[in-house]
């Protein structure tokens, strides 16, 4: 049967069959090409992207960059001259970098210093260029001007002098005394600044020194010198102040005082008039036969009244007055 079909089966040309070939191994250069363009092309992509970013930020911070910034002023005056304006504290700064110096710098610790050792005497208009203006910054990081580019300076004989101590006082003392006096221990102080604003100085004042509530004499120790002028420089700063108190003082009017020479001789006319004055208790104790008036009566015949008082009220009791202001000696 089978010699019998394959007699039947159509005769096939050898040229119209279908030859299958065997698939070529890729070369090592297609396989190496493969793994770097297709396969994991995503986290490629992701990667590409990230590198892309870092290049970017690296690139802008290397950028030159201007920031405008605030900086203080100093100044390097001339020998024995001030300034005695008032120019400004501060000027902005123009500043060039990269981003990464420009952020490291502390503005608020920025000084700019003016050197204006060779400048005279008078009104200058000082141009704040880059060989006259110095600042610390990192490197790198360049002035490239500032606003305003000038100021007004004016510059004045530096001189010193002695000033006299105005005591300041505040509050109020206990009820029923009073302030008899402040007084400086040392009687003046040193002052130091331009020639217009030390010779505008009437008196040095101190700091106010409290007094309240007080009912005795008191030394205040180490008083500030209070001159608000930042130009002026106080070379004593501070002194120490007595302030005397006491009981509220009264005053007391004796007449028909009897007036008595030093030699004993008459005098005209033979009684006064006395006003005194004190410590209320103390003025009070005082009586009329306690006060009597002494007349020094010189070679010459002058005479000058003086008061004679019992020893216990001496140095309590100040004279007003007495009158007549002159005697004459009975001769």
């Amino acid at each position: 049967m089978n010699c019998i079909a394959n007699a039947l089966m159509p005769f096939q040309d050898i040229d119209d069959s279908v030859l299958v070939e065997t698939p070529r191994r890729p070369s090592a250069v297609e396989r190496w090409a493969r793994r770097i363009f297709i396969q994991d092309w995503s986290l490629k992509l992701v990667a590409l992207a990230m590198t892309l970013v870092l290049w970017l930020a690296v690139t802008s911070q290397n950028k030159p960059q201007t920031i405008l910034t605030g900086v203080r002023l100093n100044f390097i005056r001339p020998p024995d001259l001030d300034i005695s304006n008032e120019p400004p504290k501060t000027v902005d700064a123009v500043l060039t970098g990269s981003r990464s110096k420009l952020s490291s710098i502390s503005t608020p610790d920025l000084v700019a210093t003016v050197d204006l050792s060779d400048h005279r005497p008078g009104d200058r208009l000082v141009r704040l260029s880059l060989d006259r203006v110095k600042m610390t910054l990192p490197p790198g990081v360049e002035i490239e001007s500032f606003q305003p580019s000038t100021i007004p300076i004016r510059l004045e004989p530096r001189i010193g002098r002695q000033l006299d101590i105005d005591v300041k006082l505040e509050g109020n003392v206990a009820e029923g005394y009073e302030v008899y006096g402040a007084k400086s221990v040392q009687p003046s102080v040193r002052v130091r600044g331009p020639a217009s604003r030390i010779e505008a100085l009437q008196s040095a004042p101190t700091e106010a020194i409290s007094i309240d509530g007080k009912k005795e004499s008191f030394t205040a120790s180490g008083v500030p010198i209070d001159i608000p002028d930042e130009r002026i420089d106080v070379l004593d700063e501070s002194v120490d102040v007595v302030v005397e108190i006491g009981e509220r003082s009264a005053e007391k009017m004796f007449s028909g005082v009897p007036a008595l020479s030093n030699t004993g001789a008459g005098i005209k006319p033979g009684t006064a008039s006395v006003v005194l004055s004190g410590p209320s208790s103390v003025i009070e104790q005082l009586r009329q036969e306690d006060v009597k008036v002494v007349v020094d009566v010189s070679n010459s015949g002058a005479s000058v009244a003086r008061l004679d008082l019992p020893p216990s009220f001496k140095n309590r009791i100040k004279v007003l007055s007495i009158k007549p202001a002159k005697f004459s000696v009975n001769r």
